[in-house]
């Protein structure tokens, strides 16, 4: 490997299958000159329609995923507030409001 350093990510190239629109992972690199070499490889032969689409996937340690989900929930609680909080003030306004009778 000649990647210099820890790899906190990979280059992933992907076929989308043109009849049923599955997605199939043809290979997984940690840069992104060999995922180009790849897909040169599989454009040697192209099938009809054939999609490939080349990602970069960041990889999270244990610690990062956890502070995630962690400020994932804290943002739920918070949006779940606000929704009860603005719930209660529609129901006040409704009970203000008072239908005056029309003159005849």
């Amino acid at each position: 490997m000649t990647t210099k350093g820890p790899i906190s990510g990979a280059w992933v190239v992907i076929r989308t299958c043109p009849w049923d629109g599955t997605e199939s992972i043809l290979g997984l690199f940690p840069e992104g000159k060999a995922a180009l070499l790849k897909l040169e490889h599989f454009m040697d032969t192209p099938e009809d329609d054939e999609k490939y689409t080349i990602e970069y996937q960041l990889f999270k340690s244990v610690e990062q995923q956890l502070e995630s989900m962690q400020k994932c929930k804290e943002n739920r609680a918070e949006w779940d507030e606000k929704s009860r909080v603005y719930e209660n003030y529609k129901a006040e306004q409704a009970e203000e409001k008072v239908i005056l009778p029309e003159d005849e």
